[in-house]
């Protein structure tokens, strides 16, 4: 099959988060300790101690939003880390709350520069003759308005990227009952999927069935004017495999990897998932990975 879409994840996989994530973390700390009527500074041995716990325990410690297993590695980028760095605090009595806004102020505050190829490498996929689209956690209209302007000058272009925000790729859920959502029409491939896997490197299980995400790439799909299931014909590009890049994989999908930078660096089990040129250091290996799937087909 020809490969025909490419779908890109946003924050890690064309961001610089290691630029802001120090700034992130220090105000998320501080948002703390305003939350639970402490004097700035006066957490930061104790946040310093439960960043570096999690650290530790992670890949094996996973992300535990919304009381799910784990989704995603404990200390695979800041946003994660200070989620899981702030319920320890509260399961060791430290803190008495955390605020519900600490993740999207801190979030705002600090935003993590484009990786400086990003427009080179979307005018290259869009050049090949690709339809292109962000699937993302983050909000879509954030995302829309960023990428409206790092591709202020070539308005054109723009206009031929899709952007799905609040994918929820964390929730691990069915297709609901009843659904008449994008999914809907290929419940019997998400119906397919195993609902756990193990991996090497790694003691807990990798979670496949994330049902909103499903949606969001049918959802994809669908804008960018397919009318079949696509999957075989697509190229997922993340930087944190459990979240982006394991369930399509399972489902049929080509997969590409973006290394992450220090101090949240890709982990050794995640590598061992990929094939030789399935992860590049920045993204425009991700061109050449489409060049060589093209050329494999051709």
């Amino acid at each position: 099959m020809a490969l025909r879409y490419v779908v890109l994840d946003f924050d890690g996989t064309c961001t610089q988060i290691e630029l802001v994530q120090a700034g992130f973390l220090a105000d998320y700390r501080t948002l703390l300790e305003d939350a639970n009527g402490s004097a700035r500074g006066a957490l930061e041995p104790a946040w310093d101690t439960a960043v570096a716990r999690v650290r530790a325990a992670s890949p094996d410690a996973g992300w535990t939003l919304g009381g799910a297993p784990s989704t995603a590695p404990a200390a695979a980028d800041p946003y994660i880390l200070a989620g899981e760095a702030s319920a320890l605090l509260q399961r060791d009595g430290m803190i008495r709350l955390v605020p519900p806004d600490a993740y999207a102020r801190a979030y705002a505050a600090n935003p993590a520069p484009w990786r400086p190829e990003v427009p080179e490498v979307l005018a290259g996929l869009v050049a090949r003759g690709l339809g292109v689209g962000f699937v993302s956690n983050s909000d879509r209209l954030a995302i829309e308005m960023r990428l409206t302007d790092v591709l202020h000058a070539d308005r054109a272009l723009r206009r031929r990227i899709a952007v799905h925000g609040h994918a929820a790729k964390f929730t691990l859920a069915e297709l609901p009952i009843g659904s008449t959502g994008p999914g809907a029409a290929h419940r019997s491939r998400f119906e397919a999927l195993d609902g756990a896997v193990r991996a090497p490197g790694i003691v807990r299980p990798i979670y496949l069935r994330r049902g909103a995400y499903f949606e969001a790439l049918c959802r994809l799909w669908r804008e960018l004017g397919a009318t079949d299931y696509a999957i075989a014909d697509t190229l997922v590009c993340g930087d944190i495999w459990e979240l982006d890049l394991a369930m399509p994989r399972a489902l049929g999908a080509h997969v590409h990897l973006v290394r992450r930078a220090p101090p949240f660096d890709t982990y050794p089990y995640e590598l061992a998932q990929l094939a030789p040129g399935e992860p590049s250091t920045d993204l425009r290996g991700l061109l050449d990975h489409v060049d060589r799937l093209r050329g494999a087909a051709g």
